[in-house]
């Protein structure tokens, strides 16, 4: 076996580990019922990637090998897992859906087929990421680059933040992906950004677990819910060779769970605050509108009616803000206060509004000749999609959370800057940021879309717990 195959296997092997261990850890607050295998085994796979980034910082507080930290942590997981399972603490388990019937050969035919496609989603992004070593130019230039950099020094270097000649490695943003790339290069022993490639189809399958799952607890038919994995698997836009070792794919499985989440806490699941929390302090480790995608689940709680606000809004603010002050706070106090590198928030002063119109225009000008234009046909079919679907507050907060950070994203270049040439700056950042970031919303999107149409699909059932 060559050297490339077992460091594959072994980075696959530290995955499933962490993900059982992580399983385990959060098992109290995963979601019960039927159907809920599949979504139980993302949020177990999501806490075991926050194990190993958490673990590593933990080592370098303590002084000591992250190694080390890292098995002791996973066994303390699995030890305190068992002893829930064991004593009879785990979450009661519900018989099957009422309401549904038997599906007949046909449909299950029809099921078998899109989860064929699901599979063949998954291999060819596979295929794709594992092909060669990670190459992208901010996995190379950021991501990738400070991973290394803390696996080699043993350390969270202060020149991640400090040195003028690495500016361009963005030292404002979370360190949650490098960390993890160094986590799970400690457990190697080596760095091998070829192998480690092999945690970006994880995060897809997880992602597509997630989502079979959640619909499926929500009413959804077998059909539907495989059908809406499928067409997520299928998202090249989001699943391609240039976005593995990015943060973009990592981003939209936590906001995913986020969003989720934050519906089942809406709806009076008393364990979902707590599913938020965990979704909402992974997305802001990761990117930092994790942060604003946090704002926007309080946003929600709040405009909940009355009622489900006394209910829920206490448990829900509190693990929110904490997941924001976990995320924020052990770096700001590491690195003080770093601005963003990318954006001028002057022009937000009243005299330079006019400025800010034009460079509003601007963008909107690129943003629709460039990205909006090629992906027409995509947008024509989520809006028909939409438009055939019936109201559901649950599937509806999903699609405004996602609304909500499209237009964000859209016109946040409108304040971008690039040293070099100030003329460029909106269109820059349209031309290298806009499409890849927007891509991270497609789960939150698919869920929404497939949540709204669950009324126009009779939900069989082909097994008692899928």
């Amino acid at each position: 076996m060559t050297g490339f195959w077992l460091a594959l296997l072994e980075v696959a092997g530290i995955l499933l580990v962490f993900g059982a261990a992580g399983w385990l850890a959060v098992s109290r607050i995963l979601p019960s019922g039927p159907a809920t295998r599949a979504e139980r085994v993302a949020w177990g796979f999501a806490a075991g990637l926050g194990l190993i980034a958490v673990s590593v910082a933990l080592a370098f507080v303590l002084g000591v090998r992250p190694g080390w930290v890292l098995a002791i942590v996973c066994v303390a997981c699995v030890a305190v897992g068992l002893t829930f399972r064991v004593s009879g603490l785990e979450p009661e388990k519900s018989g099957p859906r009422p309401g549904t019937r038997d599906a007949g050969l046909g449909r299950r035919l029809s099921v078998a087929g899109l989860f064929l496609l699901v599979l063949a989603g998954i291999g060819v992004y596979a295929l794709r990421a594992i092909g060669e070593p990670m190459w992208s130019n901010d996995f190379l230039a950021i991501w990738g680059m400070k991973g290394k950099l803390i696996f080699e020094l043993g350390r969270l270097p202060e020149r991640l933040y400090r040195d003028p000649a690495l500016t361009f490695s963005h030292p404002e943003y979370p360190l949650g992906l490098p960390l993890l790339y160094a986590g799970i290069s400690f457990l190697l022993g080596d760095w091998d950004d070829h192998a480690m490639a092999l945690l970006f189809p994880f995060l897809q399958a997880a992602t597509l677990a997630a989502l079979w799952g959640w619909l499926r607890r929500r009413g959804a038919s077998d059909a539907l819910a495989m059908g809406a994995a499928a067409v997520l698997a299928l998202d090249a836009p989001l699943y391609s060779g240039f976005h593995t070792g990015l943060a973009d794919i990592p981003l939209s499985f936590y906001l995913l769970l986020l969003g989720t989440s934050v519906a089942d806490a809406i709806d009076g699941d008393s364990r979902a605050p707590a599913r938020s929390g965990l979704a909402g302090f992974l997305a802001a480790s990761t990117k930092n509108e994790g942060v604003f995608f946090l704002a926007l689940a309080l946003l929600l709680g709040w405009l909940a009616p009355a009622a489900v606000r006394r209910r829920v809004q206490p448990s829900l603010s509190l693990w929110l803000l904490s997941a924001a002050l976990a995320a924020v706070v052990p770096l700001r106090l590491w690195r003080g206060s770093v601005p963003l590198k990318d954006f001028d928030f002057g022009f937000l002063k009243p005299t330079l509004w006019g400025e800010l119109a034009q460079r509003i225009l601007e963008t909107l000008s690129v943003a629709i000749r460039e990205v909006a234009w090629p992906a027409l046909p995509c947008l024509a079919a989520i809006v028909a999609l939409w438009a055939a679907g019936r109201p559901a507050p649950f599937a509806d907060r999903l699609l405004a959370m996602a609304a909500a950070a499209a237009l964000a994203y859209l016109l946040l270049p409108a304040l971008g800057v690039y040293p070099s040439r100030p003329e460029l700056g909106p269109i820059f950042l349209v031309h290298t940021a806009l499409g890849r970031t927007v891509a991270a919303l497609a789960p939150l999107a698919a869920a929404g879309i497939a949540g709204r149409l669950i009324p126009l699909f009779p939900a069989f059932r082909l097994t008692a717990d899928s």
